[in-house]
């Protein structure tokens, strides 16, 4: 991590407004990612919060939002000191993560959990 460089569009986004939410399955493979991908939106739009959402292994992705970012590779020891909360599948290594930084950590269980 600490040769990591954040590209322009991580800047300017986490620059754009107030702290973002992060939300990301990591390794998980999700049977229906558009269906995910859909119901982040709908709860993205609901809480009136600004995103960031990896892709992970399931590759979600949608629309092209200005209070979403969806991002591919970016260390969570950098990332999670610029987000509000972390929402994700409960690995350990993110949720130590979430935790060392005292981000608010939501975990969504979805299998043997």
């Amino acid at each position: 991590m600490p040769n990591y460089k954040p590209t322009l569009e991580i800047l300017e986004f986490l620059d754009a407004g107030p702290p973002p939410i992060y939300i990301g399955f990591g390794s998980i493979v999700i049977s229906n990612p558009e269906k995910m991908t859909e119901m982040l939106l709908q709860a993205i739009e609901g809480s009136n919060v600004r995103a960031i959402i990896s892709r992970g292994w399931s590759n979600i992705g949608g629309p092209q939002l200005p209070h979403i970012l969806y991002l591919d590779d970016c260390p969570h020891e950098w990332l999670f000191q610029h987000v509000s909360a972390v929402i994700h599948h409960g690995g350990a290594g993110t949720t130590a993560c979430g935790l060392r930084y005292g981000k608010p950590t939501v975990i969504i269980p979805f299998f043997g959990e």
